[in-house]
Parts: C-alpha cells; sequence; structure tokens
C-alpha cells in the first residue's frame, strides 16, 4: 500500500508524522527502525495488540516496496512487566512473557508480518544499555522541568512507589525509545515519547517521531459506560493488557474467547453514528479487516470506517459482520 494511503486510513491512525518525513528519516539511516513495544498481564493476549502488530508490518512492507531497508520490532517488555508484581509472581510473569512472544510468532508464521521480536530481558543488563541509561538518568535528574515529566508519566496513585524506586520502569522505557526513528503506540505514550524527543535533543541525535493508533475499547458497554467514563474517548484502556480496568470479561482474547460469547459482547454493544464518540465493534472491524487483507495478500486501503459513517453500513449491519469476521480471520487461526 502507497505510504499516504497508510498513514490516512481513517479509524485507525490518530496521529502520524507525514509519508516524506518517514521517507526522510530512512534516507538517512542504513535501515530504518519501526517500533511497538508492550508489556501484558495474566488475563491473556487481546485482539487490541494485533492491531500494532499488523500496522508495524504494514508499515515496513510499504517502506520496503520503496526500496527502504527496515528493521520491525516488537518489543516484549518481560522485565517491565515484573517490575510491577511482587517478587513471588517472577517466574509466572517471565512464563507469560514467553507466551506473548510465542503469541507474536504464531501471528508472523500465520499472517506473513515479517516482525522481530525482541524481548526486554535480552538486553536490559547488557554494558551498552546501561551506559545509555545512567546517561538518560543524568540528563533528567540534573533537569527539573524533565524530573517533572517522568513524574506524569506515573499514575498519581503509584507516584510514592515509583519516587522510592528512581522511577526505573519509566528511565528503562525512555532509554529503549531514545535512538528509535518511528515508535507505533497508543496515544498514551505520548508523554514517554515527549521525554524521548528532549533528551535526544540534549544528546544531539536524531529525534524519535510517534505515531499513534486509534485508542482501545471494551465491547459489550452500552452507552452509560462512556458517558459515566468522560474523557475515555481519549486514551481508551490499555490495549495489551486484557485485564485493564478490570473488564477482561469485555475483551477479546484470542485463544480464550468463545465466538458466541463475543458475538453476544458485540452485540450488546452501544455504536453511534457520531465519529467523535468511541466504537469498539468498527475498532474490532478495522483489526479483523488488517487480518483478512494480510491473510488474502490484499494490500488495499481499509475502508469500513467511511462505509459505517457514510451511512453503506447499518449498526445492525457492522455487528453482524465483525461477529463473523473476528471468528473466521482471527479466532479460528488460533485454535
Amino acid at each position: 500500500m502507497k505510504l499516504e494511503k497508510l498513514l490516512s486510513q481513517r479509524g485507525l491512525v490518530l496521529h502520524s508524522p507525514s509519508a516524506e518525513e518517514i521517507r526522510e528519516r530512512a534516507k538517512q539511516v542504513r535501515k530504518i527502525r519501526l517500533f511497538y513495544g508492550e508489556t501484558y498481564d495474566a488475563a491473556g493476549n487481546t485482539i487490541d495488540s494485533m492491531k500494532y502488530y499488523f500496522f508495524v508490518a504494514n508499515l515496513s512492507q510499504s517502506l520496503r516496496e520503496e526500496g527502504f531497508e527496515t528493521e520491525p520490532t516488537i518489543l516484549v517488555a518481560d522485565t517491565a512487566a515484573c517490575r510491577n508484581v511482587s517478587s513471588d509472581l517472577q517466574n509466572k510473569y517471565m512464563g507469560l512473557g514467553t507466551e506473548r512472544s510465542g503469541f507474536i510468532e504464531h501471528i508472523n508464521n500465520v499472517y506473513n508480518t515479517k516482525l522481530n521480536i525482541l524481548r526486554m530481558n535480552e538486553y536490559i543488563d547488557s554494558p551498552e544499555f546501561q551506559k545509555e541509561l545512567q546517561e538518560v538518568m543524568r540528563i533528567c535528574e540534573s533537569d527539573l522541568e524533565l524530573m517533572a515529566k517522568v513524574e506524569k508519566t506515573v499514575p498519581e496513585s503509584k507516584i510514592e512507589i515509583e519516587r522510592s524506586r528512581g522511577f526505573m520502569y519509566s528511565f528503562d522505557e525512555i532509554t529503549t525509545i531514545v535512538d528509535l526513528d518511528v515508535k507505533v503506540g497508543p496515544p498514551r505514550e505520548d508523554l514517554y515519547d515527549n521525554i524521548a524527543r528532549d533528551i535526544a535533543r540534549k544528546m544531539g541525535r536524531k529525534e524519535l517521531m510517534s505515531l499513534f493508533l486509534t485508542p482501545t475499547f471494551p465491547v459489550g458497554m452500552n452507552w452509560a459506560y462512556f458517558f459515566v467514563n468522560e474523557g475515555i474517548e481519549y486514551h481508551g484502556i490499555t490495549a495489551y493488557k486484557g485485564g485493564s480496568k478490570r473488564l477482561q470479561d469485555n475483551r477479546i482474547l484470542v485463544g480464550r474467547s468463545d465466538p458466541e460469547y463475543i458475538r453476544e459482547k458485540i452485540n450488546a454493544s452501544f455504536i453511534s453514528n457520531n465519529p467523535e464518540v468511541p466504537n469498539p465493534v468498527l475498532d474490532i472491524g478495522i483489526i479483523c479487516e488488517m487480518a483478512r487483507k494480510r491473510l488474502e495478500n490484499d494490500d488495499s486501503e481499509i475502508t469500513l470506517a467511511n462505509e459505517f459513517y457514510q451511512g453503506k453500513i447499518t449498526p445492525e449491519q457492522l455487528k453482524e459482520k465483525v461477529g463473523r469476521d473476528v471468528e473466521n480471520y482471527v479466532l479460528l487461526r488460533f485454535v
């Protein structure tokens, strides 16, 4: 797919560098580093993570078709995931990291995504990373404004805990991304990305480019849920953690969710014709379209959002299509 079309797909891309900015970076480096990183929880592998895997793969493919060399990487941040659990759960969570890596490898095999899979434990203790980490920490700790930004990466309820730990979760994340070219992620990661750009400027290095995909929302919720949770349309819930906000019963967990149960949740979901209102059914439909197109080697753009908001598909038709597609193009590929 032409890069311009990939970056402008409605219902999928929320914010992106221009196609020309990405091309210019690709000309400056031997391989352009495309990246998406995530942690995980014990709830299972979410369909929402697949949106990011597919997009990184599609971005890499678009650039390769123009003659650029790419390095499309998915980071399974196992060490970061273990920072937030008790010591007796460390082994379990490292095992979950192995499972998540296996999930991505299966996606590589089924959908021909050609993604590099990297685990945080593979590099975090290396002398090179630790040297870079110390430099990032030195720059931040000598700048009150930067440290204030680091603190803002932590939820208010955990600020004292992270302060006592030296904000190591945040510093590991910032050090990991500071030298990347294009980082794909949810909009909530803008805080980390901005700090990485500030540090890169101080180091005299090229700055990270951020590409944000649309937020993730739970299925099976009525209008009242979105009304009560004011502001959810901006950040949604955590795409890669099935238990985010304790909503695992309202998520599609690949390899665990029953297709009939998912159909029930899809049919129970509130849908609005207003594109400013969260639409989890449409979001899942777009992920299914990404899956279908990779299975069928179809390089055309996704038009589902335009079709829905232009009234070519009714809410009932959308629900029926998505319930069918999520089974055929995703769930049945993991049995």
